[in-house]
């Protein structure tokens, strides 16, 4: 979540350089190109690592959403299931008098 901020930063500092940062000096044509050159290099990196950053922090919500929600839920009996534990069910009121019982005792 912080990468955000400070590619947003850097990516505000290199837009300022980029319109702002003039060359005062009578700099050769040659030195000026390789300047403002490696400021849209910067704009156009910086930009890719904010991106990829929304993009990262997408991705890991949305796979920690998914293993909440499918692999840490309990599971959820079908209908088959229910039936089957009806019937043991209705076994166990069967026995009538053994219900109260004490457990492991004869």
């Amino acid at each position: 979540e912080m990468y955000h901020v400070v590619g947003a930063l850097v990516l505000e500092c290199t837009v300022i350089y980029y319109t702002e940062g003039r060359i005062r000096t009578s700099a050769p044509p040659f030195l000026l190109g390789l300047y403002w050159l490696s400021a849209a290099g910067t704009f156009t990196y910086v930009l890719l690592c904010v991106w990829f950053s929304m993009y990262a922090s997408i991705s890991s919500h949305s796979f920690g959403v998914r293993l909440l929600t499918r692999f840490v839920r309990l599971p959820i009996p079908g209908s088959q299931q229910m039936s089957a534990m009806n019937a043991r069910l209705t076994d166990f009121e069967r026995q009538g008098g053994n219900i109260m019982r004490i457990p492991f005792m004869q």
